[in-house]
């Protein structure tokens, strides 16, 4: 009975690390934990006044294994020029008050690799639904701040992803 144990342990072991090897071998990774290149391990942050947006962008950066330090002569200068929320109205209830709004959520920044006098502008944008009610005005504000959470912390997702994708360009 030990043996049998013993055997059918050693098996699953060996299937579990079959599996493992496979999914690193096709180039999994778990969301979030994007490669960016080599080059911009060291990366000055500016986030421009956009505290928020800085603090989602700097946390998503250290779980991508990026070093955020401050001297700007060695490395990649990561600059927050312009974040803007833009509102529109997608639908209206039958008394013309506003049913539903589009939220855009579009982040302008640049990147200046060291020695390099010329940074390349870049652009993130992010859209949502969101649906109003003027019956629960404090829910609804509630509500938007969390979105409005969601939206800078899927932008910095977003920067992210696009500075891992910088080696292709």
């Amino acid at each position: 009975m030990n043996k049998l144990v013993s055997k059918r342990l050693a098996t699953q072991l060996a299937l579990l690390s079959l599996v493992a090897t496979f999914l690193s071998a096709c180039g999994f990774q778990l969301r979030g934990s994007y490669a960016v290149p080599p080059h911009m391990q060291f990366i000055c942050l500016d986030d421009g006044g956009q505290y928020s947006l800085g603090k989602a962008l700097k946390s998503r950066l250290q779980h991508s294994n990026v070093s955020i330090i401050s001297d700007k002569a060695t490395c990649v200068l990561l600059t927050v020029v312009d974040a803007d929320i833009e509102r529109r109205v997608l639908s209206l209830f039958p008394n013309a008050q506003v049913a539903e709004y589009e939220l855009n959520y579009s982040v302008d920044y640049t990147i200046q690799y060291a020695g390099e006098a010329e940074s390349r502008l870049f652009t993130t944008k992010i859209a949502r639904d969101y649906q109003d009610d003027p019956e629960a005005v404090l829910a609804k504000s509630k509500e938007m701040k969390i979105l409005l959470s969601e939206l800078r912390r899927h932008a910095a997702e977003q920067i992210v992803l696009q500075l891992a994708s910088l080696d292709n360009r």
